[in-house]
């Protein structure tokens, strides 16, 4: 077994504060709490990357304010071994290992995989009514919330949380494309990981989904959704050169300005310029929105080396850290 069960935080846990508590888990770990309707269940999973620590923080804040849990509520830290390591909540998973957020419904040789398989093989078994996946962007961002069903049980789960939901194609592996009509799964992006009002977002979202006694009515009180629909995963293609800059800078592939995070979901005109590019063009980046649409040309063309956008366009999940845009993604967008 790789998901161990362990007790809530004692009085002597929460005196030493929540890195010391982490330390003492012996690894991807679930708490349970019981609730005013023990027959019904719902599901917390934050930490599936180490980096992204507002759940963690928000599961804290209730350790020591304990909620009235409406439903038996389960909590999962998934990757406590990457958030722990070195400078803690700085790792979002080993370099050796796999990304255990594009680990669901995949098999592999890696302990990641197998976490994330019971991880579902415990959702399975609840039924929960519902589940969320606590994240955190890279760069600094407003929240948002990611599903790749839009139907009203999905909307009202990221309404505890954010006024934006993305309604994404793109298959990559994570936990929220295990989402079934029984049990929906839904991420919430927090904002960014150093913003102290992610984890007011999390902490005030939670407070709902702990303790409301049906989150799936009576939501005149929540926030009301801006739905964002076909996101396009925006890459730089593997082994070429990525800078940031506030200038092209000549031997890379592409150059992007380093407070580019600035446009996280604000609209950006036709026309407006991204970054530079290299050699290369268009030609070293590529496009996934899940059904074979929006090819680079279609979102951008060249003017004088620049990288600019061909319609108007919302820019996010933008990141400036340099190994997270090669290893994941530039930024997503949509288009207007």
């Amino acid at each position: 077994m790789m998901l161990h069960d362990v007790s809530w935080p004692n009085d002597e846990d929460l005196r030493r504060g929540l890195v010391a508590w982490l330390d003492t888990l012996p690894g991807a770990s679930w708490l349970t709490l019981p609730g005013r309707d023990p027959e019904r269940h719902r599901v917390v999973v934050t930490l599936l990357h180490g980096n992204e620590p507002s759940g963690a923080k928000a599961l804290w804040h209730f350790a020591q304010n304990s909620p009235d849990c409406a439903v038996t509520t389960h909590f999962c830290l998934a990757n406590v071994k990457a958030a722990l390591y070195d400078k803690p909540f700085t790792t979002r998973h080993f370099a050796d290992k796999p990304d255990m957020n594009r680990c669901f419904g995949k098999t592999g040789e890696d302990d990641s995989y197998g976490i994330a398989a019971e991880i579902m093989t415990r959702i399975a078994k609840l039924k929960p009514e519902a589940v969320v996946d606590l994240h955190n962007t890279s760069g600094t961002s407003p929240s948002f919330s990611v599903s790749i069903i839009d139907d009203e049980k999905h909307q009202q789960i990221a309404s505890l949380f954010t006024e934006r939901m993305l309604c994404t194609s793109v298959r990559l592996g994570a936990l929220m494309e295990q989402t079934t009509d029984e049990s929906p799964i839904v991420t919430v992006e927090c904002g960014g990981a150093a913003d102290h009002s992610a984890h007011e977002v999390a902490k005030n979202g939670l407070h709902h989904f702990l303790t409301a006694d049906n989150i799936f009515a009576n939501h005149s009180g929540f926030w009301p959704l801006d739905l964002l629909y076909h996101p396009v995963r925006v890459q730089l293609k593997q082994e070429l050169e990525l800078c940031y800059h506030d200038r092209k800078v000549e031997d890379a592939d592409l150059t992007l300005p380093p407070d580019i995070d600035r446009h996280n979901f604000g609209w950006m005109a036709a026309d407006s310029m991204i970054g530079w590019l290299g050699e290369k063009g268009l030609d070293g980046m590529t496009t996934n929105d899940g059904e074979g649409g929006h090819p680079i040309d279609a979102l951008f063309y060249e003017h004088d080396g620049e990288l600019r956008l061909k319609h108007a366009s919302k820019l996010f999940m933008i990141t400036t850290k340099h190994h997270i845009a090669l290893s994941d993604c530039l930024f997503y967008m949509v288009v207007d």
